[in-house]
């Protein structure tokens, strides 16, 4: 089954209705990822997990948070969830930050392979750049841990509006009290909504 078939199952079972460029965009990250993993460690889940996890679910959260503005995400990794996000709301600028040359290598053909030009990737640590950075709207963050010295920096660079959006696991520690918690249906993974304390 090829991953356009698994990426139009999983939207179906979700009840997420896209369009045939917004899925085939989709089905196109997830060939370059598995292209890609042989190379370097993206991820180790593949086939119908693989496109739950890192690809349905991030559509579910971008429409359910309707994304728009400035997005910043932290950790980008494999590309999840910034580059579905930015499939699917692509009126978004997102700024994605890497620290491993090879995944930022990775994430950079994404963008031109996918056509993203709102999207920005920088191969840098996020404490080491935060200062330059434009101010987001939202900051995402997922498998990466909400400590204290990443909090204080992104405090220095959101507004009183900017959300933090925390995806994780379910009954995971906060070391902040969020406004709102999203649940991802089927999977249970939780969606962590906070302002931060600017004054």
């Amino acid at each position: 089954m090829s991953y356009l078939d698994i990426v139009n199952a999983e939207l179906q079972e979700f009840g997420i209705p896209l369009s045939d460029h917004e899925r085939l965009s989709l089905a196109t990250y997830c060939d370059e990822r598995v292209h890609w993993n042989k190379k370097i460690n993206l991820t180790a889940l593949s086939d119908a997990r693989l496109v739950r996890r890192l690809v349905v679910e991030p559509v579910w959260i971008a429409r359910a948070l309707k994304l728009s503005g400035a997005l910043m995400d932290i950790g980008s990794g494999n590309g999840s969830p910034s580059i579905p996000f930015q499939i699917v709301a692509p009126a978004l600028t997102s700024d994605l930050v890497e620290a491993r040359a090879k995944r930022a290598a990775f994430l950079r053909h994404l963008c031109q392979k996918l056509r993203l030009p709102r999207t920005s990737v920088h191969h840098a640590k996020f404490e080491d750049i935060a200062s330059g950075l434009p101010k987001p709207d939202w900051i995402t963050l997922q498998a990466v841990a909400l400590t204290p010295p990443l909090l204080r920096v992104m405090q220095g660079l959101a507004t009183s509006t900017t959300t933090i959006v925390w995806i994780t696991a379910t009954n995971v520690d906060s070391p902040l009290k969020p406004f709102d918690t999203l649940t991802v249906p089927t999977t249970g993974t939780q969606v962590l909504l906070f302002h931060l304390d600017l004054s």
